[in-house]
């Protein structure tokens, strides 16, 4: 009885390689979005702003990180 409880616990999340580069590259990308933060001026088609480099870098980044992890998790439901 207590081997057929063993075998219906939920195995423990671990990640995988590609989690774990693509944590590795988030991070180094953000020490060096952190590292550079003085303001560039951006030119827009119909304005300009100013903002610090941290945005430039990390925003898009970010955004990048988060539509791959949400591509991935979508091939993993359809796989699954």
């Amino acid at each position: 009885m207590a081997d057929d409880d063993a075998n219906r616990r939920p195995k423990p999340w671990r990640p995988n390689s590609r989690q774990v580069f693509g944590s590795i590259v988030l991070v180094v990308l953000l020490v060096f979005a952190f590292v550079n933060l003085e303001k560039a001026k951006i030119d827009f088609v119909f304005s300009q702003v100013t903002i610090p480099i941290f945005f430039v870098i990390a925003v898009p980044a970010l955004l990048g990180f988060a539509v791959g992890m949400l591509f991935q998790r979508h091939q993993d439901r359809r796989r699954g």
